[in-house]
This record gives structure tokens, sequence and C-alpha cells, in this order.
């Protein structure tokens, strides 16, 4: 997987730069391995915007503008969590595409519920027209180890538009803007703090690239 990344950033910079896209991300887990695997490449300032390393629950509400209420009802590790660092990222930058990761990494902090290896994922864009922007999005069941990074979880991808309604604490993404498309998804990884780490990295850069895929 490790070979895997600079082929995943080239791809997702020759098409930022081919949309015209500036990308921010919002980390948690990772830890701003993201932003690091971006700005590792000459020239990633061209479509590279900033990067937020907000490992609190404070900071993901002061700096993204998650609700307090999201955290304390679904927790920082979830999909209305990261659904909304996604759509905060994008409002308070102005930036095109966003990617936000939380999660587990371990080796201690696991629940029954969330076991260590659990990580959510939600990456966005801004669009003109794009199909139910400004309603209430739809869902769309996902075999568990989508990508094949994944193991043993019950995944769920949703895409559409983030109008009121869409989640709890829908504040910040409404402040986005009506024209945005979300992709939400979870993912269980097996191995060590190290392997969940890299494994997130390696998924969230997928994940953008379906953008690609949806034109």
């Amino acid at each position: 997987m490790i070979n895997e990344l600079p082929d995943l950033v080239a791809r997702v910079a020759r098409w930022a730069l081919g949309a015209q896209y500036r990308i921010v991300t919002a980390e948690s887990c990772t830890g701003g391995w993201i932003a690091k695997v971006f700005t590792d490449v000459a020239g990633s300032s061209r479509w590279f915007e900033c990067g937020y390393v907000t490992y609190s629950n404070e900071a993901k509400a002061r700096d993204l503008g998650v609700s307090w209420r999201t955290l304390k009802e679904h927790g920082a590790v979830s999909e209305p969590t990261v659904r909304e660092m996604a759509a905060g990222a994008l409002r308070v930058t102005g930036a095109d595409v966003s990617i936000a990761v939380s999660g587990i990494a371990g080796p201690d902090g696991g629940s029954a519920e969330k076991p260590v290896g659990t990580v959510w994922f939600c990456v966005g864009r801004r669009v003109a027209g794009a199909p139910g922007a400004g309603g209430a999005g739809s869902d769309v069941s996902v075999a568990a180890g989508a990508g094949g990074v994944g193991s043993g979880m019950s995944l769920a991808m949703r895409t559409g538009g983030a109008g009121a309604g869409d989640v709890a604490g829908v504040g910040p993404i409404a402040a986005a803007g009506p024209n945005i498309e979300l992709l939400a998804e979870g993912q269980l990884f097996g191995g060590d703090r190290e392997a969940v780490r890299r494994a997130s990295v390696h998924r969230a850069l997928e994940l953008v690239l379906e953008f690609e895929k949806r034109g």
C-alpha cells in the first residue's frame, strides 16, 4: 500500500489541476498525513489550499464548526461528524474539495460499538447544479470492505446536496452553500496504529478520486 500512495497523490493532483480545484484537508486520526503526502509533491501549492488537524472535539467545533450536539449524540468518530467536518472545511476556506477523516487508530480508545480500527471518511466538493443539490441527499448501500482495504463493517455512502435536515446539527453544512456533494464512508481496518493510519490515508485518496469518476 505504501508504494501506491505517490500514484494516488499524482492522480489527485492531475484531477484537481484539470478541474481547477483547490483541496482542503480536515484530519483527526491521520494527524496531517494527508496534507503531508500532498505537500511532498512539488507544485502542490497550485491545487492544495491548506490542512486542519482537528484532533480534539474542541478543535472540531472551533475550527470547522462541527456542532456540539453532533459530537455529543454521535461522537467524534461518526458519519455525522465527518460530514460536518468536510462541509465546515469548505465553508471556512472557500476551497472546492474537502477531505475529512476521524477514527480510532489504537492501541486503546476502542469500544464494542466502535472498535480500534474504526474510521469514518467524508469528501465534499462544490458543484454547480448537482443532482439533489440543496436537498436531503440519497443513501446508497456499499458492501463492507469496499476498495479492498477494510473488513467487517457495514458501510454507508451518501450522495447529494447538503441542505437543512440532512443530518443532525446541519448548521455548518447549510452554511457551506447549497451546491455541495458529500460522500461519506466508514471502514474497519486491521493492524497496529501505523497500519490503520496509513490505510486511512490510502482510502481517503481513493474516495477523492470517486469525484473524478463522477465528472
